[in-house]
């Protein structure tokens, strides 16, 4: 399993988007969910996204065994949680 580790994250100013930055064997990766007020209601709400626009479904299978393996979070922990909550529920649909 590679090293995963949180580096950075923020909350959009949308009303509830969030992204976060790991790294994955020291490679910077970006993912944002799409937690905005005006997406609420719509197909886009909770929508999972990369570098390269929304994730595919492998895409989010691996985003969520990445986030899963983290051993400690730290201050990060309730930004990761709440996008392993939203991968779980895609993975349960």
């Amino acid at each position: 399993m590679p090293t995963v580790i949180v580096t950075d994250g923020a909350a959009a100013t949308d009303g509830g988007s969030l992204w976060i930055r790991i790294a994955v064997n020291g490679q910077a990766r970006d993912y944002s969910l799409d937690r905005a007020l005006a997406s609420r209601g719509t197909p886009r709400y909770d929508t999972l996204s990369g570098t390269h626009g929304p994730l595919s479904k492998g895409d989010r299978k691996e985003l969520l065994a990445l986030l899963r393996s983290i051993a400690d979070p730290a201050m990060w922990a309730g930004m990761v949680g709440t996008f392993i909550q939203v991968l779980q529920a895609s993975e349960d649909a």
